[in-house]
């Protein structure tokens, strides 16, 4: 199995001198580093009697939107196999700073914006989203994320499943909506 992952490794990293760090357990994971400081990949093998398989999960972080790495210790999306799971975008510029305060359809706009760059770093885009999940701060928000998304992707066959919550508060209290996405990509 071992071997099986360092033939993936190169042909996944394009020939790239890594480093692999492998951790004896009933899931064993490998983690791959190419060196650069926040590119790393992890391979978790999953072993059954009849069947070995390899995920591939590769952080997705993009620069110049508001850094959840740095700030919130997460991802902006993880990319699975051809699933991207985009972790729920908010309307915060690079500094922290609210976009659009008090003004849903201007933080749902910056919102979509974001998730349209995090889509194109994973290698895919706004149409092949298959589920949103919009969270807004009373019905009023949750509205106004609703007329953005229309102008964005409605009518684009085939539509995305949606849920849409109102919530009583988000994590800062002067944002209003989070939205978060996942796409299955034929990259």
């Amino acid at each position: 199995m071992f071997e099986m992952a360092c033939e993936v490794l190169r042909n996944e990293a394009s020939m790239r001198l890594l480093t692999l760090v492998s951790f004896p357990c009933s899931r064993q994971k490998i983690f791959a580093l190419d060196g650069q400081e926040g590119n790393s990949t992890v391979f978790s093998f999953f072993t059954t009697r009849k069947k070995e398989s390899l995920m591939i999960r590769t952080p997705i972080d993009v620069a110049g939107i508001y850094s959840y790495r740095d700030n919130l210790q997460i991802s902006h999306a993880v990319k699975a196999g051809n699933t991207i799971y985009i972790s729920g975008q908010v309307a915060l510029d690079p500094d922290g700073n609210v976009v659009g305060e008090g003004n849903a359809e201007v933080q749902a706009e910056y919102i979509w914006s974001n998730i349209e760059k995090v889509l194109g770093e994973a290698g895919s885009n706004l149409d092949e989203i298959v589920k949103i999940f919009v969270f807004g701060v009373g019905t009023k928000s949750t509205k106004g994320a609703w007329d953005v998304r229309k102008r964005m992707i409605l009518g684009k066959d085939p539509l995305p499943c949606v849920t849409s919550v109102a919530v009583s508060g988000l994590f800062r209290p002067d944002l209003l909506l989070e939205i978060d996405v996942i796409a299955v990509t034929g990259n």
